[in-house]
This record gives C-alpha cells, structure tokens and sequence, in this order.
C-alpha cells in the first residue's frame, strides 16, 4: 500500500527551504513551537493542518487511489527592538523569499503531484513586558497527495 507519508512532505518543504540560499541563516523547524526573540528569529515553522479528500477529487478508481488536498501553514516570524514597523518590513521580506522558494518547487522533490500557494494570517504584536515586536505571515500550502492500494 502506497500511503501517503504526510510527515515526509513535511520534511520535504523544509530541506527545500533550509537548501536555499536565499534562506540563509534562517531557522526553519517542523511541528515545533518557538519562542520569539532576537536569537531565535528569523524562524519559519512548518505546520501540517488538515488533510481532505473532496469527492470531485475522485475517480472511478475511489476504493483503490484516494487523492488528497493537505493543506500546510507555514508562519514566518520575524523580530524587532526597533519598532513594530522594522519587525513587519522583516517579515515581508523573509515571507517573500519563502513564497518564491516553494513557487520554484510545484512538487516538493517529487512528495507530492503538485502544490500551490494560498492567502494566509499576517499578525503583529509587542512582546510582554515590552522586549520588541514580533510580525508574522503565514502561507497557506496545498499539496494535492495520492495514496493507492
């Protein structure tokens, strides 16, 4: 049975951005929580959401390939004692550069079909007790996966 490896992908998208250049010097986790601040920032944390299998997806062959739509949040944090204006400015740029990575990668080093990008969450904040400010965007990855019998 050829299952889909959902922690493979996972790994996949973040060897693919650890590998680019552009990504240089960024921390970039799988299923982990971080705490904001200076040394651990610029971070890119990789997010497995939710996994669907919608029925115009599928074909005759139903009962022996199932194609899936995975559907990946990865948040891209960056942190300022500037001013919540320097940590947003980060953030574009580290959240662009990130985008641009996974558009030159449609199958993420064969893990999946294919995979595009969609919208996502883009909050700001200041840190308790007024240590900086963190801005964060997040990319919202579809993959389109099959498992088969």
């Amino acid at each position: 049975m050829a299952r889909v490896d959902y922690y493979a992908v996972e790994l996949a998208v973040q060897t693919i951005l650890q590998g680019a250049t552009s990504l240089s010097g960024v921390m970039v986790t799988v299923e982990e929580e971080l705490l904001f601040g200076a040394e651990t920032t610029p971070w890119v944390g990789i997010y497995l959401d939710r996994r669907d299998a919608p029925a115009d997806l599928q074909g005759l062959s139903a009962g022996q390939r199932t194609r899936f739509l995975l559907r990946f949040s990865i948040w891209c944090w960056e942190y300022s004692l500037e001013s919540v204006a320097k940590a947003i400015q980060l953030r574009d740029d580290l959240l662009g550069k990130v985008e641009i990575v996974l558009m030159g990668n449609r199958t993420l080093d064969g893990t999946v079909n294919k995979c595009w990008l969609e919208g996502g969450e883009m909050p700001s904040a200041r840190l308790p007790g007024g240590s900086g400010w963190v801005s964060g965007g997040e990319i919202v990855l579809v993959a389109d996966a099959v498992a088969t019998t």
